[in-house]
């Protein structure tokens, strides 16, 4: 990813920019997170909102200028030079592996009215997040197969809902985001 980049929250390793979030922004998730409620079909009961919100304080910090909409609007959470980017992160104990699938959990035939998906992974206890990749929305759906529910995949991950899922080597790095380039 090069040793040009330089954001005081933020570290490459291995392919992933780690993230270190500040108490201010563990707030700011936490409030996030309870204006929310628990949203319908949550496997967590409204816990995992903590994750997500974290996720996208992330992203938000990542792209300096960008636009958070999240609170007003259900198919993105950010704008960012005039694309709809859409934060999905997942909850995790340990450093995220390329085989790791990242997940968009939808209905078949759903077209998500967003430009680009970012994934995260956040750290059950909130003290680290990677931003591990993100591809563009319209890319990313004619390059993976949708899935039902309880499908497995060869490394053995069993998909929870039914939706799109690609390992997270296959994403392009978070830095070119920040180049500017989003094909």
């Amino acid at each position: 990813m090069g040793s040009s980049f330089n954001k005081p929250q933020f570290k490459e390793e291995k392919n992933l920019l780690v993230f270190s979030p500040t108490s201010a922004d563990i707030g700011l998730a936490h409030k996030r997170a309870k204006k929310m409620g628990i949203l319908r079909g949550s496997f967590t009961r409204g816990m995992g909102n903590m994750v997500g919100c974290l996720g996208e304080i992330c992203v938000e910090k990542l792209l300096p200028h960008s636009k958070y909409v999240g609170n007003a609007v259900y198919s993105h959470d950010f704008v960012y030079k005039n694309k709809r980017i859409e934060v999905k992160s997942k909850s995790c104990t340990s450093v995220p592996l390329p085989h790791y699938m990242a997940s968009l959990n939808l209905k078949k035939g759903d077209h998500p009215d967003n430009d680009i998906y970012v994934f995260t992974r956040v750290r059950k206890d909130l003290i680290k997040a990677w931003v591990v990749g993100w591809y563009p929305t319209t890319k990313l759906l004619k390059k993976t197969k949708f899935r039902e529910k309880g499908y497995t995949f060869k490394d053995g991950f069993v998909t929870k809902v039914s939706g799109h899922h690609i390992p997270i080597k296959k994403l392009r790095p978070a830095t070119q985001l920040l180049r500017g380039v989003y094909k």
